[in-house]
């Protein structure tokens, strides 16, 4: 037998995080968060809670490295799809939609989303983490923007700013609104599309009207 690599510190605490990570994700998507125990989630991943609170400051801290982690995922899903699309702006909107409407579809993620936003309304500061996280995510919506604007459209100043947040605030709405099933993934994908043409012809709009 050959001899077994021996990890440094910083991978034997990256393969402990991941583990932890990949037990959470499976506890939460199939129990729910209220009903997943930090020492549930310790077992399942072979881990100590000690080990877990090493890499965790609590459950939420966990949960939200979750959703985030299958945020990264989706996300990580549509970029080689519109790098490979038609550089036009109708097949560029189409392969958004389809994304999201098979992004949509993905309920245990989107609902553990909803649970964890409920569970942090009173607790001040992991609402102050969790504006950090959504600040990434609102950077990783300006970069899409930016891809789908006409050259004509300026990507900085106010107005990009807002449509930037109102596309984000939309999605994520939308995305409540499928894990509860009030609106179908297509119906979601058919408004978040709609929403991000309004928000391009309004940008051009208020362009037009400088010049």
């Amino acid at each position: 037998m050959g001899d077994r690599k021996v990890l440094t510190r910083a991978e034997s605490q990256a393969r402990t995080r991941e583990n932890l990570l990949d037990a959470a994700e499976e506890l939460f998507f199939t129990q729910g968060y209220h009903a997943t125990s930090i020492a549930a989630i310790a077992a399942a991943a072979g881990r100590t809670i000690g080990a877990l609170y090493s890499n965790f400051d609590n459950k939420e801290a966990l949960c939200l490295a979750v959703i985030q982690r299958g945020l990264t995922r989706e996300v990580g899903k549509l970029m080689p799809a519109l790098i490979a699309a038609p550089d036009d702006a109708h097949t560029r909107m189409d392969v958004l939609t389809r994304w999201w409407a098979r992004s949509s579809a993905n309920n245990p993620l989107l609902a553990l989303g909803a649970e964890y936003l409920i569970s942090i309304l009173r607790d001040a500061r992991q609402r102050a983490t969790t504006a950090q996280a959504v600040e990434r995510l609102v950077a990783a919506g300006r970069v899409l923007l930016e891809d789908f604007l006409p050259e004509d459209i300026t990507t900085t100043g106010p107005g990009s700013e807002a449509a930037v947040r109102a596309i984000v605030a939309t999605g994520a709405g939308l995305a409540i609104g499928s894990a509860a099933e009030v609106i179908t993934a297509e119906e979601s994908a058919q408004l978040l599309g709609d929403t991000v043409e309004l928000w391009i012809r309004r940008l051009r709009d208020t362009l037009q009207a400088r010049d």
